[in-house]
């Protein structure tokens, strides 16, 4: 496994992701840190996708924060066409957890509305936010973290802690087919 922080390799396979999956996508960018992922991907507009080794100031459902986890964790934010179903968070959670299954059978769950649950602790959750004729929809997912704050230590568990071992970019490579096609389809 690289170093946890080092992200130089990302650009050239986010770029190669987002030509590999076409349409609705056509730029990715990855950032070392931001704010938010989904202020950029709205900022870039329809078709983009931000990566970010770090996050510094995430949101969540009903105006709650996601916790920073440095550069243990994955954020992202893709910026599409909006709709008007109004189950995408679910089928999203679900494409995370179609992804992952081979990694952990039978141990992984999407909790309504919008999180994906590994033996039943919170490992990813999903924000959609809409205005006018966009969808930015922002995607994090605990990968290293071996340690927690005390307000999520009993609420929150890692792909490494559950015994799966992947890079932040392998991660980001398996699920991000499923969350584009689950959105678009």
């Amino acid at each position: 496994m690289t170093q946890l922080t080092d992200i130089s390799h990302w650009p050239d396979r986010v770029e190669a992701l987002v030509a590999q999956i076409g349409e609705p996508l056509r730029e990715g960018r990855v950032v070392l840190s931001c704010d938010s992922t989904q202020n950029m991907a709205r900022a870039m507009g329809a078709g983009s996708l931000v990566v970010a080794s770090r996050q510094v100031s995430g949101r969540g459902q009903r105006g709650n924060t996601w916790e920073d986890t440095g550069s243990e964790g994955l954020a992202f934010s893709l910026c599409l066409p909006k709709t008007s179903e109004p189950s995408r968070s679910i089928d999203i959670a679900a494409a995370i957890v179609a992804a992952l299954e081979s990694s952990a059978p039978s141990r992984l769950e999407v909790k309504h509305p919008n999180d994906v649950l590994l033996d039943g602790q919170k490992l990813a959750g999903v924000l959609i936010e809409q205005s006018g004729e966009l969808a930015v929809i922002g995607i994090g997912i605990n990968v290293h973290q071996v340690s927690w704050p005390d307000s999520l230590e009993s609420r929150a568990i890692s792909l490494l802690q559950a015994g799966i071992e992947m890079e932040r970019i392998e991660v980001l490579e398996c699920i991000l087919p499923g969350v584009v096609a689950a959105w678009t389809g």
